[in-house]
């Protein structure tokens, strides 16, 4: 009873975390207002303002793990967000006055909490859970409690920001809130791998090189992720110049449907994951290659590309909390922050190198890299691939210690 008090408790500060942990999302939806705040600045040049993120998470998801075991779980996730406050009050307080350069050390900041939030989380939530279906459960409704929070700083924040892009930011001020509930209901411990074994016949699965499965299931969630990007890269050009099915209110409710399939698969995730099992990776797969598949073939059907966001979004949370599973059995104890943090490191490095990889492919395929019908193609055939590779890699494979 009393562990399960201290569970309780602590899920009062991850959720505020979580709340928070997507708060970035505000910028993509205002960052046409920033441009117009820099209207003598190239709009390329405003728009890295969304890349550099990517960039800075992917560096620091490799390093996280190793840092993990320095300082513990609680103060790393207390700092993660204190600096995207901190960006929050750059864009805050010198949005449209300082060098647009300024800005970049903002974003900067962003990558700190993208980057690592997997892991974090990861972490946290193994030191209270030991059983994995639990865990995963309960990463799972983080994972919609984290969406939940990307849509409200999104919707709310492009309201505030009609009146002034720079107000948009006060939001930020909630994370100050939830760093406080952080403090008090996280609990601290000791770093990752800090204390040693305490007798020589002590086990030593835990010490030693990353197992190989960890980067096996890390590259082929890179593939993955690289052709699922397919669709949030592309889907506003698809529908409003490409095919014309209408304007940004439609590309916008299709964008947030990938965020509400995320939703949905994460607050369900206990109940579909024990009827799945080992076939839950494949079966999201699958749910990608419909969703890339409808927008594919059905280009004059607005519906369908509604439809293909929600599977896409439903499809990228129902995954994560499987293989967050996965990686503990594979890499259990010390070892997990850093296999989280490699898994976590070939995720973002998807995101940053999907749009130039993607149109590289389709430039081979079609001599067009912009081709909108073929980076569809490349992506439907690429997800084939990666849910037929995953069949081994989740359903044969056997589940034992590592030597």
């Amino acid at each position: 009873m009393e562990t399960t008090k201290k569970n309780n408790k602590a899920l009062v500060g991850i959720f505020a975390f979580c709340a928070c942990a997507m708060a970035n999302n505000m910028t993509m939806a205002i960052i046409a207002y920033i441009m117009q705040s820099y209207s003598n600045v190239s709009p390329t040049v405003v728009s890295q303002l969304l890349a550099i993120p990517s960039l800075i998470g992917t560096a620091f998801a490799f390093f996280v793990g190793t840092l993990n075991t320095k300082f513990n779980v609680k103060s790393l996730m207390i700092f993660v967000q204190a600096a995207l406050f901190a960006s929050g009050m750059m864009y805050f307080l010198l949005g449209g006055k300082a060098p647009i350069y300024v800005l970049y050390v903002a974003a900067g900041l962003v990558g700190l909490n993208q980057g690592s939030m997997m892991t974090l989380l990861s972490v946290m939530l193994s030191k209270l859970f030991d059983d994995p279906q639990k865990r995963s459960s309960v990463y799972g409704i983080c994972t919609a409690i984290q969406n939940i929070g990307g849509v409200f700083f999104s919707v709310v924040g492009g309201a505030l920001a009609v009146n002034g892009w720079t107000k948009a930011y006060m939001l930020y001020f909630l994370i100050i809130i939830a760093i406080i509930f952080e403090i008090l209901f996280l609990p601290g411990g000791e770093p990752e791998g800090a204390k040693a074994p305490a007798h020589a016949d002590a086990p030593k699965q835990n010490v030693g090189r990353m197992p190989i499965t960890v980067y096996v299931i890390a590259i082929h969630y890179f593939f993955f992720f690289l052709w699922l990007y397919v669709y949030g890269s592309n889907v506003s050009e698809y529908i409003i110049n490409t095919y014309k099915l209408g304007t940004s209110v439609e590309a916008g409710l299709a964008t947030s449907l990938v965020t509400g399939g995320g939703i949905v698969a994460g607050a369900f995730f206990g109940q579909y994951s024990k009827v799945l099992k080992k076939c839950t990776v494949p079966f999201m797969m699958g749910c990608t290659i419909v969703g890339l598949g409808l927008p594919l073939f059905c280009t004059t059907n607005i519906i369908a590309v509604y439809a293909g966001g929600l599977l896409n979004g439903f499809a990228m949370s129902g995954c994560a909390p499987y293989i967050m599973a996965e990686l503990g059995k594979v890499a259990p104890g010390p070892q997990y922050a850093k296999a989280m943090s490699i898994f976590s490191g070939f995720m973002n490095l998807g995101m940053c190198v999907a749009i130039t990889v993607i149109a590289f492919i389709t430039q081979l395929v079609c001599g067009d890299g912009s081709n909108m019908h073929y980076k569809f193609m490349v992506g439907f055939v690429g997800t084939i691939i990666c849910m037929i590779t995953a069949i081994p890699i989740y359903v044969l494979r056997k589940d034992k210690e590592q030597a």
